[in-house]
């Protein structure tokens, strides 16, 4: 999809087979990248679905007429959740831009015992996702939740869910062949890992515990190819 362009269209923008872009998509698709009429883009709407369009107007408005709707389009079968402890804000944000790249439905940041970080300019960080959804061809734009404890992600969640670690009994490759979940969450610790409190708070609420490797891993390489794992089947 290296020639193929990208851009967010509300659901509002969007009336029967036209479409609008706002001001700054519009901007854009005219002075970045210098789009005439009759060229074809993409339109994702963020919440499922993606439109391919073919400019009409490229004026101050650009507009034009919807040729094909694709419900789904570059989603994932297994709709992943990850909820990783929070770490220094240049690891992190390149954690979300590949989280997304790697079809994440939703990103929570844990405020664990050890995180060196406790606070996150969430502003900033739902950008990140979104340009990468945009970048990627995402038509759901995954969620980018408030920093949370361990206790409330726990209390809150409501599908199966995992622990990696680097002595789980079993690999997660493994779990997920035996398991073929539609639907997982991972946690995954800071830099530092889960503290011995929060691991009997994991075993209390029967989360199993599994592994990626033999080797310790970043936070950030740790939740990549645990989404990758996942979609690809091990």
């Amino acid at each position: 999809m290296a020639d193929e362009h990208f851009f967010y269209i509300s659901p509002n923008n969007i009336s029967k087979n036209c479409f609008t872009l706002d001001a700054e998509e519009a901007h854009h698709a005219v002075n970045v990248l210098r789009l005439k009429a009759e060229d074809e883009i993409w339109l994702l709407d963020g919440v499922g679905t993606a439109y391919r369009g073919i400019i009409k107007n490229n004026g101050q408005e650009v507009s034009g007429e919807i040729i094909a709707e694709s419900p789904g389009f570059s989603e994932p079968k297994v709709k992943m959740h990850l909820a990783v402890g929070l770490i220094k804000k240049d690891r992190f944000e390149w954690l979300l831009e590949k989280a997304v790249e790697c079809g994440a439905k939703s990103i929570t940041p844990l405020l664990l015992d050890r995180c060196v970080k406790r606070s996150l300019n969430l502003e900033r960080s739902q950008k990140i996702v979104r340009t990468a959804a945009k970048q990627c061809g995402r038509s759901r734009f995954p969620k980018l939740n408030e920093p949370t404890s361990l206790d409330n992600y726990l209390n809150d969640r409501s599908d199966l869910t995992v622990c990696l670690q680097s002595e789980g009994a079993k690999s997660l490759s493994t779990w997920q062949q035996e398991k073929s979940p539609n639907e997982v969450s991972v946690l995954i610790g800071p830099e530092g890992d889960f503290s011995d409190n929060e691991m009997n708070v994991i075993r209390d609420n029967n989360i199993e515990i599994v592994s990626l490797s033999n080797r310790r891993l970043r936070t950030e390489t740790a939740a990549i190819t645990a989404l990758n794992i996942i979609e690809h089947g091990g």
